[in-house]
């Protein structure tokens, strides 16, 4: 077998000498909020949590309280693809995380999470979608956690 020296993703693909400034020394950002629904809010609502850089990398402590929702199916993604980041039951408990340490989606930007073929620059925003009407009101406090540039 052959003997290999390889670099981990702290350096650019593009170029194996360059830190990559995210990786190395990313600023963390922790948005840490709340999003209310009514009992009165219909089928199809949409709930924006907030707007990211698309080529930020989520953190694992990215997480949601869902079992105070008003809806029984928590999605979680863009405008148009309400599932983009993560769909889950409302009775799967009481948090929910769109990804956990090691998983497939760690070390990815944003936008790869997403399942873009590209990054389109510029930010991303994530909502919260309702594919039913709610089944009382509710409240879904949040918190958003990344490393940016």
């Amino acid at each position: 077998m052959p003997v290999v020296n390889l670099k981990s993703s702290v350096y650019r693909a593009e170029d194996n000498k360059l830190l990559d400034p995210i990786h190395k020394a990313g600023r963390l950002v922790v948005i840490t909020a709340t999003v209310v629904n009514a009992m009165t809010d219909s089928a199809l609502s949409t709930y924006q949590l907030a707007d990211l850089p698309s080529d930020c990398l989520l953190h694992d402590l990215t997480g949601l309280r869902v079992d105070g929702w008003g809806y029984a199916q928590v999605n979680v993604g863009t405008l148009t693809n309400p599932t983009a980041l993560m769909t889950v039951a409302r009775s799967a408990g009481a948090a929910a995380r769109p990804m956990v340490f090691g998983d497939a989606k760690h070390g990815k930007r944003l936008w790869e999470i997403l399942g873009l073929a590209a990054d389109p620059g510029g930010v991303i925003g994530l909502y919260l979608h309702a594919p039913a009407a709610p089944t009382a009101a509710g409240t879904c406090p949040f918190q958003i956690v990344y490393l940016a540039r």
